[in-house]
């Protein structure tokens, strides 16, 4: 406006433009209270539905519990746990936007249990947003702590990575793969995956703890069921995911205490007996190992005898150890013959025998063994044609 028009409008009875809608004065934007954006709204409904508070950022928690017959008392007799004194055991689980790796896949739900009191302290974070994920991932790193030990079912190929993944993007330097972990996929794969079609978790909860899930949405369609609540604001199938998420952490704790009690060698039928009991070895608990082998009697396969047989070998009981040698010899174990023919040559020094033993060993050490043992006893070197033909042997 150029300065005539600003004067004529000073003149009395000049028009004065009208009031701009807009604007406001600054008492009236203190009184009239802000609107809420409708996403809020909605993430209000959806804490709602799920039965959980909506804190700041959009992140929904629901905390719940589950209560449990017996303590934590002997969780720690798994071999990957043993040596632990009085662990702090939290369960862990994702849901994630994808099945596959990667940065862009975020977990947009993670269950985690505590055991206190009588039974189980189960906490759910859930992002109504993308906006809530940084506080999500503060607030899971300072609900576990730093002195925790954390249980998963393939975690540390999957949820552990993923999460320090994103939290890196944020500067967070807490990383829960630093933290003790046990991963009871390996030791349900060590002790079953002979006899099962496949180790998956409902694989598991319905061979071990009779569990059959009735109406639970499968975690392959989680993804899909987030992305409809981004789009859609649709919350029905989120709360069938959080139930799927809840009832995966409970899963974890019981499995947890059912397979103390197979690695504690109680024998069943489809166990991996030799399995089981290598593991404990591998880890220095051989008493252990053998307490395993022994209780399993004729449930353990043939490879579960010949490492119990070298266990008594090198407990220096040998007369156990020939009568599984004896025993697996008579079914024609190749492996059983040569370990009688060093007994025999080295302990009991009774050369004859050991070449009877002899002729029965595979390949290359067969021959190698007779022509030493030959010339030991002074044999005639016809012998060595018994060799080619050992079932003239008697």
């Amino acid at each position: 406006m150029n300065l005539a028009g600003k004067l004529d409008r000073l003149r009395p009875g000049a028009a004065r433009p009208a009031p701009d809608p807009l604007a406001a004065r600054p008492d009236e934007l203190r009184r009239r209270p802000p609107e809420r954006p409708a996403v809020n709204r909605a993430i209000d409904e959806l804490a709602r539905a799920v039965e959980a508070e909506c804190h700041a950022d959009g992140l929904v928690v629901r905390r719940t519990e589950h209560r449990l017959a017996a303590g934590t008392a002997g969780l720690t007799a798994l071999p990957e746990v043993c040596d632990l004194e009085a662990p702090d055991w939290v369960y862990l689980d994702t849901e994630t936007t994808g099945l596959s790796g990667g940065v862009g896949n975020l977990a947009f739900m993670v269950g985690v249990a505590r055991y206190r009191g009588r039974g189980l302290e189960v906490r759910q974070f859930l992002l109504g947003g993308f906006a809530g994920e940084q506080r999500m991932l503060s607030d899971l790193a300072d609900l576990i702590g730093p002195r925790a030990v954390l249980v998963s079912y393939n975690g540390k190929c999957f949820d552990l990575p993923l999460l320090d993944a994103r939290s890196r993007l944020y500067r967070n330097d807490r990383r829960l793969s630093a933290l003790p972990h046990l991963d009871l996929l390996y030791s349900v794969r060590r002790a079953y995956r002979r006899h099962w079609p496949d180790c998956r978790l409902q694989t598991a909860e319905r061979r071990l703890l009779g569990l059959q899930r009735v109406g639970d949405l499968p975690g392959a369609e989680a993804p899909a069921a987030w992305q409809a609540w981004l789009r859609d604001g649709r919350a029905g199938r989120l709360v069938q995911v959080m139930r799927h998420n809840y009832q995966d952490v409970v899963s974890l704790a019981l499995l947890h205490r059912r397979l103390t009690e197979d690695f504690a060698g109680t024998p069943r039928p489809g166990l991996n007996h030799a399995a089981v009991g290598a593991a404990w070895n591998a880890v220095g608990r051989p008493d252990l190992a053998r307490q395993v082998w022994e209780r399993a009697g004729g449930m353990l396969d043939d490879r579960g005898r010949l490492q119990l047989a070298a266990l008594y070998r090198r407990q220096g009981r040998w007369p156990q150890a020939e009568a599984v040698w004896m025993d697996l010899h008579a079914q024609g174990d190749a492996t059983a013959a040569r370990e009688l023919s060093k007994y025999y040559e080295h302990r009991r020094r009774d050369y004859r025998k050991a070449l009877d033993f002899a002729v029965r060993c595979e390949g290359r050490e067969r021959e190698t063994r007779v022509a030493r043992l030959q010339q030991k006893i002074g044999c005639s070197p016809q012998l060595p044609l018994l060799q080619r033909n050992p079932a003239a042997m008697p």
